[in-house]
């Protein structure tokens, strides 16, 4: 069998019934031809002249072979004509449908003598004199007795009658006839030739115009989300679960938002204090609604009913004291309850703080309780029995939304949930960017920030770095790449946020560069690690920690 390009054709050449002819040259040259002939489908080309005229071409077919050389051939289907008095050709197809076709030998003549030159150019076959022959294939015409005209002699062309053995033909004419001059393609010319015709080229993205794009894709994803909301107006309890991505938190603030808006006194929570501090952001300027971290509610809560909270800070503090002096301010002031409480990130809180919210509704027939979860990031509560105990959304949240299908692809091997299906757009590989030591990371970073800061792709407020461990976390700077860093609890639009994985728990941005990565063992850990990013994440450090955190036999350095 020849070897082909493409090695097999595509769909919309199959289906196509005007190139019906062409798939048949395709599958004889394919199934006769030795496997020293190399056979090309389908090269456009373009030349421009000294002039600055442009002209296009293409060849239906090269045929190439060390020792015979080139043959450039076209295909015309149907019943093949040329009119007697402009010389125009012509096709009829089964239907009796008669349309001009170009002359093709004509074309597979200028497609001869373009190549040639382009071979020419280049040093490896430079003034070689390369045999190369052009012809004409007519699988829908029977051979007449005298040649079509002067330029189309009978020996250059194979009609209906010469497909069964076409592979003869094809080699009958690339060596017939010749020239003293004429010298083999050659290996050396084989390789030339294929890659002039089928050389792989694969150009960097430009991020900018991936991030717009993978941006608005997940944005409309995320709103279509809302629905949800909808066919559980009915419920007053309920726990929802989700994956990262798959908008637990876009859900939990629609279902704030729309709460408040009937009047109702709601608290939107959740642990972590940046998680809080965007969820404020997103939030602002909706009456009736109270938007804080749970410890930092308990403790305001307790200030405005005049409940003594103690001042040293120890673990039962967190523990105990704070949630029970929660529900002892909203005893105390019950002007202080809530209609609706929506707890995000449920999985980080422990039972009791889950029962003091509950304890905070103001009216246990009236009031609402929800809490969205992800049963696999418990990284701070070993405990789940009250979200167990609450009724279970029958809808579950197992698409994918935020992230892009190749970012879903790494961090679903770290998860161990329900099973979540991406929906986002595929996005760009995973990027790793090697150093020696965990030490030279933030080095790294810095440049490759730089290299898309300064080419105009992102915005310093769409990138994040985020630092998993490890030694990397003993000094972060207060400058990456020339620009300002903040933390993820006082984010600013033109700074590029530098702090934890942990306390970025929940938040994300379209860039996220992962650094400090031998601090990252705990396989939850690495689950919320690897999905912070939108679009664009890239992992820095040694190549065996790269590989770990991919779970890959071999890291690629970039």
């Amino acid at each position: 069998m020849a070897r082909m390009y493409p090695r097999e054709l595509p769909r919309h050449v199959l289906e196509n019934p005007k190139l019906s002819s062409e798939v048949r040259v395709y599958e004889r040259m394919r199934d006769k031809l030795p496997g020293d002939f190399n056979c090309y489908y389908s090269r456009s080309w373009h030349e421009a002249d000294t002039d600055g005229a442009e002209f296009d071409g293409e060849a239906d077919f090269i045929v190439a072979h060390a020792e015979h050389g080139l043959l450039f051939l076209e295909v015309k289907g149907g019943r093949v004509s040329c009119r007697e008095n402009d010389g125009q050709w012509l096709s009829e197809d089964r239907d009796g449908f008669r349309f001009r076709i170009k002359n093709p030998l004509s074309q597979a003549r200028s497609s001869k003598h373009h190549f040639l030159k382009r071979l020419n150019a280049g040093k490896m076959l430079r003034g070689r004199f390369i045999r190369a022959r052009h012809g004409a294939i007519l699988p829908g015409s029977v051979r007449p007795a005298r040649a079509l005209a002067p330029d189309a002699p009978l020996d250059i062309i194979a009609f209906g009658d010469d497909m069964d053995a076409l592979d003869r033909w094809i080699i009958r004419r690339m060596t017939d006839g010749g020239d003293l001059r004429e010298s083999p393609l050659g290996l050396d010319g084989l390789r030339a030739l294929e890659e002039l015709l089928a050389s792989h080229f694969e150009l960097k993205a430009h991020i900018g115009i991936s991030l717009a794009d993978d941006a608005r894709t997940i944005e409309r994803l995320t709103a279509e989300q809302a629905w949800i909301l909808d066919s559980l107006e009915d419920n007053r309890e309920m726990a929802i679960s989700g994956g990262a991505g798959s908008g637990k938190t876009v859900l939990a603030v629609e279902k704030a938002i729309r709460s408040a808006a009937e009047g109702r006194r709601t608290l939107l929570t959740c642990f972590n204090a940046p998680l809080a501090s965007h969820l404020r952001s997103v939030c602002q300027g909706h009456e009736n609604l109270v938007v804080a971290s749970f410890h930092a509610l308990c403790r305001t809560l307790a200030h405005k009913a005049g409940v003594d909270v103690p001042t040293e800070v120890d673990q039962s503090l967190f523990d105990r004291l704070l949630p029970e002096a929660l529900v002892e301010a909203v005893s105390n002031n019950p002007d202080l309850a809530f209609d609706t409480v929506i707890v995000d990130e449920g999985q980080d809180f422990r039972d009791l703080w889950l029962n003091s919210l509950r304890l905070a509704i103001s009216d246990p027939e009236t009031g609402s309780f929800y809490v969205f979860y992800d049963d696999n990031q418990r990284l701070f509560s070993p405990e789940r029995g009250f979200i167990d105990a609450l009724p279970a959304s029958s809808i579950a949240l197992t698409r994918n939304l935020r992230n892009t299908r190749r970012i879903h692809a790494l961090m679903t091997k770290w998860y161990e949930g329900r099973r979540s299906t991406p929906a986002g757009p595929e996005g760009e590989p995973v990027g790793s960017l090697v150093c020696r030591n965990g030490e030279m990371a933030l080095s790294r970073v810095s440049d490759r920030v730089a290299q898309l800061l300064v080419s105009g792709q992102v915005l310093p407020g769409q990138i994040a770095i985020l630092v998993g461990g490890g030694r990397t976390t003993m000094s972060l700077p207060d400058k990456i790449a020339g620009k300002p860093t903040c933390r993820s609890d006082d984010v600013r639009s033109d700074h590029i946020v530098l702090d934890t994985v942990r306390r970025f728990k929940g938040l994300s941005r379209p860039c996220v560069f992962l650094v400090g990565i031998d601090g990252l063992t705990d396989p939850e850990l690495i689950y919320v690690a690897t999905s912070r990013a939108n679009v664009l994440l890239e992992i820095v450090g040694t190549a065996e920690d790269i590989a770990r955190l991919k779970q890959e036999v071999d890291a690629i350095g970039r």
